[in-house]
């Protein structure tokens, strides 16, 4: 590749070959949007790794994990996915030269893909039963093998457990010894790759910084909880399951939990990508239809005859990274945030003026309310979440079940959405939550009881 400038807002920023940059900034200052133009100055030598809206929004041919899961929803294995063929969009039915040396070159590379990204034990399963975490490897992973000079990765880390975490540091800092150009958009300072020797600073789509840059080495410390679990509390039982194993693609998760919730209880659900963690939540929300085949009472009820799921869905909220995915990007603010008023036989609530005053209130304290008319794609992955976050709460849920809540959020943000929690828990002791989180600082307040999978 040749080095290429792009401009913003006035001032240059340039990418010399072989070097490993690290952009930083806070909410919508402009990352994924730099991610997009790189593509466009380099739409055959670069590739790109990401997950949102944004990218889409900004016309970028992109790839990003959770998209790329509904994309080929055909129930490929991760073998399949990393074939010469799938990786390099090759019709089964044109007729190729043979091609020996780079297919050679490609099976070598392949292989240590497969080794370095942890995904030997993945290779015979399928796709769409990969968790968030194992589809941002496997993305990766293809990225890599397409053999481009320049790989842009828009928040790789986002979504990983500690032990992947540190993989992904020992993998970048091997893609630039072996001669890669590297641009990385990274939101927590331990995020920054140890490899990076440049490093960009925006705000508001501007550059605020860039030059060399030398990177402290940050240790990845493990996840835990502050707490032992205390007794249960004497209030209702709002979950119950007992004796819950599952196989998802060959691999037996859970192996015979139970697990008890009351009422007024926040629970912290931790463990490695791909122990399960969501499908648990999606269990208990019923997304999965394998819920009807599993001992799962909420709220004292199981659904069948007399009881629909929905009566019993009613009651809960979810916030997560797949609804997220998912969402109306044509959606207004406003109509998302009000999307989620559903009473018990599943008609759709018109917001009261009560209602209208609470949202507005949630939403001008999370910088949204001027945002009210614009649609979800227009928005940063943050931002989205933020409206997500609304959405749930303005339901009242009695049971409010958050997936890494925190990922894609900046630090402002991230901070703002856990004060938001500590609060709405502090005035209502009545509410149950469960919590999936990878990083320490994704952890609220008031969370005193652990559930650890895997």
């Amino acid at each position: 590749m040749n080095p290429i400038s792009i401009d913003i807002s006035g001032k240059r920023w340039t990418l010399s070959p072989k070097e490993c940059w690290v952009v930083t900034g806070p909410m919508a200052s402009g990352k994924t949007w730099l991610a997009a133009q790189i593509l466009r100055r380099l739409p055959d030598d670069a590739a790109l790794v990401t997950v949102g809206h944004q990218a889409a929004a900004s016309g970028a041919d992109w790839a990003g994990a959770r998209y790329h899961g509904s994309l080929e929803y055909d129930f490929r294995t991760v073998e399949d996915a990393l074939s010469y063929e799938s990786v390099n969009d090759i019709n089964p039915f044109e007729v190729r030269p043979p091609e020996k040396t780079r297919r050679a070159a490609f099976a070598r590379l392949r292989s240590w893909c497969v080794k370095a990204l942890a995904l030997e034990p993945l290779l015979e399963r399928w796709t769409v039963h990969l968790s968030n975490g194992e589809q941002r490897r496997l993305m990766l992973a293809r990225a890599i093998l397409r053999q481009t000079p320049v790989l842009v990765l828009d928040d790789p880390f986002a979504g990983l457990d500690p032990a992947m975490r540190e993989l992904l540091h020992e993998v970048l800092c091997e893609l630039v010894r072996k001669g890669r150009t590297l641009v990385v958009m990274v939101r927590n300072d331990d995020e920054i790759p140890r490899c990076a020797d440049h490093r960009l600073r925006l705000k508001a789509m501007q550059i605020v910084g860039q030059g060399p840059f030398v990177p402290e080495r940050p240790q990845t410390a493990a996840l835990v909880c502050p707490h032992k679990n205390p007794p249960s509390l004497e209030t209702p039982e709002v979950l119950a399951v007992r004796d819950l194993s599952l196989e998802v693609g060959g691999k037996t998760l859970f192996g015979g939990l139970n697990w008890s919730v009351h009422a007024g209880e926040h629970w912290l659900i931790i463990g490695p990508n791909g122990c399960g963690k969501t499908t648990l939540l999606s269990l208990i929300v019923g997304d999965n239809p394998m819920a009807y085949a599993c001992d799962i009472e909420r709220f004292g009820k199981k659904p069948g005859p007399g009881v629909p799921l929905w009566s019993l869905r009613s009651r809960m909220a979810v916030v997560s990274p797949e609804g997220q995915a998912f969402a109306d990007g044509t959606q207004t603010v406003e109509q998302a945030v009000y999307s989620g008023l559903f009473d018990a036989e599943g008609q759709r609530r018109r917001p009261t003026p009560s209602l209208r005053k609470e949202a507005t209130r949630w939403l001008t304290e999370l910088g949204l309310h001027e945002h009210l008319r614009d649609t979800l794609g227009t928005l940063s992955e943050g931002r989205i979440r933020l409206v997500l976050v609304v959405r749930a709460l303005l339901a009242h849920p009695d049971l409010l079940l958050l997936d890494e809540l925190c990922m894609n959020l900046e630090t402002a943000e991230r901070k703002q959405v856990l004060r938001l929690l500590d609060r709405l828990l502090a005035a209502t002791p009545s509410l149950t939550v469960l919590y999936i989180a990878h990083r320490q600082d994704h952890i609220p307040a008031r969370f005193d009881r652990v559930l650890r999978l895997g």
